[in-house]
């Protein structure tokens, strides 16, 4: 492939890489504040633009474009949108974080080879630990958390430099093979890891509760979607792998045990960013079960249109909750107390946030979990997808609750200060769509070609 045709494959990262360079610039220059901001907003959208009008091709040995490459692009840069609006830039140095993390997720999503993801999976995570650290005023359960998630996520990358030798000495090439022995399909497995590590799959998880909740509340709204669909979209290509091998047998049941793990945790917080860390380990074990059943179905792209609309999905209902959070300073189930009569449109997007989390129909939340199931059944998985359901009923109970917490509790004497415009605009852009995707059932038909490009 010409090295034209490469360039254009890759117009979203240099649009990003670009506007990483400007914001350092003008930082360095001592522009404003609102100006780096604007710069940062428009690198995103720039490569959101170019990322969906770009032709998937083969590419070269390090870098291709195909259907899931394609569409996951379309996930992070989405998923990075909230937390640039919303975001206090008080100089570069976010931005530019931000910016970098993004570049490693573009990367991620063109890598042709094991070692290009690699390097996308390092530099989409080195920022992220930054910005956990800068969390708050840098204060100290954010720096404890930065140094918590930095450890974990040099684990992951640990493990996958070893599978990669494992897997380099028994096949012999960095490409995207497929399977071999046992050698490969160990270091497949130990690849693997890895990428459940950045997803938070239990017993990996250990990280994911105290950086969610010690983040600005904006911040672990991308963690928690763009970063995840990052993570996802690694274990999708190490499956792609071998999608009979022992990793992607076993995925469904780390799906399983990360779902009911989730939501019986999730049921004791009374944090709301804890209660909402252990959501979205539940919702990344609905996520894990289906790339378990879309490798067991021969990981076909049109199977994996379930797990992108899930994905799709989540990122508008976990960054309108944590964009929620945001708008009213709530903090624990009891700054919600009465927040329904207090500041009715906040409550009213939120309410309907939970029920798309929930999985309540017709909401974008339930159809992304029947699709998820359907392609458990179809696959044969069906005890996986029986404990998966059982999490999902045990998840409604913290959903519900909250509902209750909004409705029918009264406020206390000395309710929380609110401040009712702030995030509010994000807030319903969240929530609108992830009310309404649940009953266009035409979007599928639009997904399942993009994947299919």
């Amino acid at each position: 492939m010409s090295a034209a045709a490469v360039g254009g494959l890759l117009a979203p990262q240099m649009v990003l890489a670009a506007g990483l360079l400007g914001v350092l610039g003008a930082g360095m220059a001592a522009f404003s504040p609102k100006f780096i901001k604007s710069l940062m907003i428009l690198a995103i959208l720039g490569a959101f633009a170019l990322a969906f009008g770009a032709h998937p091709g083969a590419g070269d040995a390090l870098v291709g474009l195909d259907g899931l490459g394609f569409s996951w692009q379309l996930v992070f840069y989405a998923a990075a949108l909230p937390l640039a609006f919303l975001m206090v830039a008080e100089s570069e140095v976010a931005p530019a974080l931000v910016l970098g993390s993004l570049l490693g997720l573009g990367i991620l999503a063109v890598s042709a080879n094991l070692l290009m993801l690699f390097i996308g999976l390092e530099l989409m995570s080195l920022p992220a630990y930054l910005l956990v650290a800068r969390s708050r005023g840098g204060a100290k359960t954010s720096v404890e958390a930065a140094i918590k998630y930095f450890f974990a996520g040099g684990a992951a990358g640990g493990l996958f430099l070893l599978g990669l030798a494992l897997y380099y000495f028994t096949q012999k090439t960095m490409s995207f093979a497929g399977p071999g022995g046992f050698g490969a399909e160990a270091g497949i497995a130990l690849m693997g890891s890895a990428a459940l590590f950045k997803i938070g799959a239990f017993p990996l998880h250990f990280w994911l509760p105290d950086v969610y909740e010690a983040s600005d509340p904006e911040l672990t709204g991308f963690l928690s979607t763009a970063l995840k669909a990052g993570g996802v979209l690694l274990l999708m290509r190490l499956a792609a792998l071998s999608p009979a091998g022992a990793f992607s047998r076993a995925l469904p049941w780390f799906g399983a045990a990360t779902m009911i793990f989730g939501a019986v945790l999730a049921l004791k917080q009374e944090r709301l960013q804890r209660l909402l860390a252990y959501s979205s380990m539940a919702h990344a074990g609905n996520i894990i079960l289906g790339v378990g059943a879309w490798a067991a179905l021969g990981a076909s792209p049109a199977a994996a249109v379930a797990v992108f609309f899930y994905l799709a999905a989540y990122l508008f209902m976990n960054n309108g909750a944590f964009s929620f959070l945001k708008a009213t300073g709530a903090k624990t189930r009891a700054d919600l107390h009465g927040l329904g009569a207090r500041n009715p449109k906040a409550a009213a997007a939120f309410a309907v946030l939970l029920l798309a989390l929930g999985g309540v129909p017709p909401t974008a939340g339930f159809l992304a979990k029947l699709l998820i199931f359907w392609a458990a059944f179809k696959a044969h998985l069906y005890i996986p997808l029986l404990l998966a359901a059982l999490g999902a009923l045990l998840a409604l109970g913290y959903y519900l609750a909250l509902l209750k917490d909004l409705y029918f509790e009264d406020a206390p004497a000395q309710a929380p200060a609110l401040e009712p415009g702030r995030g509010l605009a994000v807030l319903w852009t969240c929530a609108v769509p992830a009310a309404v995707l649940g009953v266009a059932p035409w979007v599928l038909t639009y997904m399942s070609r993009l994947l299919a490009l």
